[in-house]
């Protein structure tokens, strides 16, 4: 259906007439004009929002007024000429979040060239006769995703679909809640540090700082100075360990298998609950553990709760969805705004093996966000290493890991707290009873329900242990 062509006039009167909320683009995609419903919808003024470039991607969780210009970015369909409705979300400044449908009217000069896009925001059953943008699905499902992850666990950068991803929200809500040590494990790429300040981000001491420290990159005297302070000759060498930490901070030690043992068994003596945990490795923390990488107290105290992350190869089905991510994430940072991807250049994303994982994915959308002159990333817009299938030749495939269900993982969370309690009391139950903050008759009830032997013998440094938990996945 063409798009009509109206005098400046007509189209006043046309506007002027919109008793829902409304809103005029113009062929630049700014807002040059809203309604008094729109400002009641919105929660912001026509004052502070005309002039705003609506850009591709979808509302953040603040409610401010740049997420909110993405909440009106128009369809292709649209810019092509057509009329078309598009499902959005609108994010009022600390408001209720609301979903609407946007009926999206092209209108061309008398004389040629599109003049604008007139938006007309109706409530979600509400029927329409325009047709719905195909070409908008994965922004629309984005924002869906986005949506669920902020009003049930209060975050949204950890995007994903399906039963696995689920799980692993739920296991990175539940370390957040409480202040023991996480192993994030995974491959390069997998998004550990994302997960780790996320982690951080949900917790009760969000506002305490996170401080990393990178095992592989410092040396071991900068990681004792940095972790324990300057030396000093005037202190006292029984004196217990102390971190050189801002209390209620977070302690994030990345790749944390080239952590010296010497240092490994300081900080697990000097872990206080002032001072939270949390640490990552693209390595087997079991096969470290037997070749003897990690000390037998740092290992327990360590693998109190595990977190592992799937590769990209592993989680394909959710790959289109994390493509679009990436690709609203350029969008934001500016240049030209693509509306997502092709089905070919999807088919040519899921036939690449991805060594990289999630960082190689990032970084090919930003490189292909850069090519090209149309709306949608096309095959011929990706590195050529993408297209070429070159990922093949460096990976082995993995099995996934079995995963575990929320009551499986807490259980297992109270085991490695009783075991780890244990280890550091000599088996002493009252001394441990004191270190968990329980009773001795509730220590004693847990370690029969948990089938904890009662008296076991003191772990070598280099033995696995007896009663070791599989990892939860």
């Amino acid at each position: 259906m063409p798009s009509p062509r109206v005098s400046g006039a007509r189209f006043d009167h046309l506007v002027q007439q919109a008793r829902e909320p409304a809103f005029w683009l113009n062929s630049e995609l700014k807002l040059v004009w809203v309604n008094r419903a729109w400002e009641e919808l919105t929660g912001h003024s026509a004052a502070d929002a005309l002039g705003l470039v609506c850009r591709a991607h979808g509302p953040n969780r603040d409610g401010d007024l740049s997420g909110l210009a993405g909440s009106f970015f128009p369809p292709p369909e649209a810019l092509a000429g057509h009329p078309c409705v598009v499902k959005t979300l609108i994010v009022p400044p600390g408001g209720e979040r609301r979903w609407r449908c946007v009926e999206y009217r092209p209108f061309h000069h008398e004389t040629d060239g599109l003049a604008g896009l007139l938006g007309l925001i109706r409530p979600l059953d509400e029927p329409h006769l325009a047709p719905d943008s195909e070409a908008q699905r994965l922004r629309v499902e984005l924002m869906e995703v986005r949506d669920r992850l902020a009003d049930r666990y209060g975050l949204d950068q950890l995007v994903g679909r399906g039963p696995e991803h689920g799980r692993l929200v739920e296991q990175v809500k539940a370390a957040a809640q409480t202040a023991v040590p996480v192993l994030v494990v995974g491959e390069p790429g997998t998004g550990k540090r994302l997960v780790a300040r996320t982690i951080h981000q949900l917790g009760p001491k969000r506002h305490a700082p996170i401080i990393p420290f990178d095992c592989a990159a410092l040396p071991p005297d900068v990681l004792e100075r940095e972790l324990f302070g300057p030396a000093s000759g005037n202190g006292d060498p029984n004196a217990p360990p102390r971190l050189h930490l801002p209390e209620g901070s977070t302690l994030l030690i990345g790749d944390v298998t080239d952590l010296p043992r010497d240092l490994q068994g300081r900080l697990a003596s000097a872990l206080t609950p002032d001072v939270r945990l949390i640490a990552t490795t693209t390595s087997d923390p079991e096969a470290a553990f037997r070749a003897e990488q990690f000390r037998g107290d740092f290992y327990y105290t360590l693998t109190t709760l595990v977190i592992r992350l799937r590769p990209l190869r592993d989680r394909l089905d959710e790959l289109p969805l994390l493509a679009q991510h990436f690709l609203e994430r350029a969008n934001i940072r500016g240049g030209r705004q693509r509306h997502g991807l092709s089905d070919d250049a999807l088919r040519t994303l899921a036939e690449y093996d991805w060594p990289g994982n999630l960082r190689e994915l990032a970084r090919a959308i930003d490189d292909a966000h850069g090519r090209g002159d149309h709306d949608l990333i096309e095959p011929e817009d990706l590195p050529a290493t993408i297209r070429g299938h070159l990922g093949a030749a460096y990976v082995l495939p993995q099995p996934p890991q079995p995963a575990a269900s929320l009551d499986d993982l807490l259980t297992q969370v109270e085991r490695r707290l009783i075991e780890n309690a244990l280890q550091r009391a000599r088996h002493n139950k009252s001394r441990a009873a004191e270190i968990l903050g329980i009773s001795r008759p509730r220590l004693y009830r847990r370690i029969k329900e948990l089938n904890i032997p009662e008296e076991p013998e003191p772990p070598d440094e280099t033995a696995v242990p007896v009663n070791h938990v599989p990892d939860a996945g």
